[in-house]
């Protein structure tokens, strides 16, 4: 059987060069709460200097290789012998790799365990896909531009004053724009195109916001971002769509470039930064928006959308381009740390219910205007859907809500509030 030594020995090593870009110096994410404890991540950007950055640049080459080699001993070992090779199978090989391979003596020994880590959760999330009967999806093979972080699990990193003190790499100048809130637990350096950027992953207390008393619900649109049930329409700056001139011309520009040429390897970074930017766009809003609504708002209520289904609809691009699931996410992650509610319902029949008096008024997804024959109501589709989202959500029996039909007014865009 091959082991992952004769592997590396064997494949061929090629410098990589800079990929990936965020303008956005940091943010943090929620990625679990247990009791009253929560897990962030806080995003910096590093500068390196040349040196440096060739270490990371060496670091990342030999962390994919690492990673490729791991993964064919696996791949082959069941194909030939029906051998299941585990992650301490591979972890144990360690020590002989640097024996054989002395350029991995110059990266940390966590680093270098938290690659044959990644491999495995590809394995399993594999195995568990096997088992759902969806596609797949078996590991796959890194490239050069495939791979762009690696960390430092538990030790080998220190963070004093504006220096980051990285083992095998040196002290790293990096920008602290905000205070590291709780116990650090792990430290991943990351390249987005030519930029380099450390997220550390903190263990701390949730910050709890004052409370409001107010509830709303919430219905994502294309036309609108969101609508509230309060009459608020958050507007939608589509700005995958307002780009797609500039994305045209950068593409027909890569398409009229030799392959392999410079020339070629400027128009796709070129690219990739236009594509970067409306990323970056995206975020900035949402993260706007979603911050707004947790500070307003004690209850937020929204639908339990199939984003799979949208991305997939008539409205693919449109849907795409608001990526509900992003900002879904980050709702959520928000409302845990401020100690408020988040509640998921059913969308089902949302904008086809009357909000007034439960009337069922079917109509096409053109028809943007609810209007009831049963009691007169004639408000905005979404609006009419925000409603009921919020009444799904406290439980509130919609035929037995009241509504004044004297507020039903043109809705009222918070552009200026963000």
């Amino acid at each position: 059987m091959t082991g992952i030594c004769s592997i590396i020995e064997v494949e061929t090593r090629k410098v990589l060069k800079p990929f990936p870009v965020s303008n956005q110096t940091n943010s943090f994410r929620v990625l679990f709460i247990m009791a009253k404890a929560i897990i962030k991540s806080f995003r910096f950007r590093i500068n390196p200097s040349k040196a440096q950055s060739a270490k990371l640049e060496n670091t990342l080459n030999l962390c994919r290789e690492l990673y490729n080699a791991a993964l064919a001993e696996r791949r082959d070992a069941w194909k030939l012998n029906r051998i299941n090779i585990t992650r301490f199978d591979q972890d144990k090989q360690l020590p002989e790799i640097k024996q054989t391979n002395p350029e991995y003596k110059e990266i940390h020994s966590q680093v270098l365990q938290d690659v044959l880590k990644r491999l495995d959760k590809a394995f399993q999330s594999f195995f568990s896909r096997v088992k759902q009967g969806v596609k797949a999806g078996f590991p796959r093979f890194k490239g050069k531009n495939w791979f762009d972080s690696f960390c430092y699990a538990q030790s080998g990193f220190n963070v004093s004053g504006n220096r980051l003190t990285l083992s095998k790499i040196g002290k790293v100048k990096i920008k602290l724009s905000r205070q590291i809130q709780g116990k650090v637990k792990t430290c991943q350096i990351k390249r987005e195109l030519n930029k380099w950027f450390v997220i550390f992953t903190v263990e701390t207390a949730i910050e709890p916001l004052p409370k409001t008393g107010e509830s709303v619900g919430l219905d994502m649109g294309v036309s609108a971002f969101v609508t509230l049930s309060d009459g608020t329409q958050i507007d939608n700056f589509k700005y995958y769509e307002s780009t797609q001139k500039k994305l045209r011309v950068a593409q027909r520009s890569i398409s009229r470039k030799k392959k392999g040429s410079n020339r070629r390897r400027k128009a796709v970074l070129k690219l990739r930064k236009i594509h970067q930017k409306i990323k970056n766009q995206r975020n900035d809003f949402q993260h706007k928006v979603s911050t707004y609504l947790v500070k307003t708002y004690d209850l937020i209520a929204i639908e339990k959308l199939s984003i799979l289904g949208l991305s997939r609809g008539i409205l693919a691009k449109q849907m795409n381009d608001i990526a509900i699931g992003n900002f879904f996410q980050k709702l959520e992650y928000k409302a845990a740390n401020a100690d408020k509610e988040l509640i998921k319902v059913q969308p089902h029949f949302t904008s086809q219910d009357c909000s007034s008096c439960g009337n069922r008024v079917k109509k096409d997804l053109s028809v943007r205007v609810h209007y009831c024959l049963v009691c007169n109501l004639r408000i905005d589709r979404d609006f009419n859907a925000a409603i009921n989202i919020l009444n799904l959500a406290v439980g509130q029996t919609v035929k037995g809500s009241k509504w004044n039909n004297s507020s039903c007014l043109p809705l009222e865009s918070t552009s200026n509030l963000l």
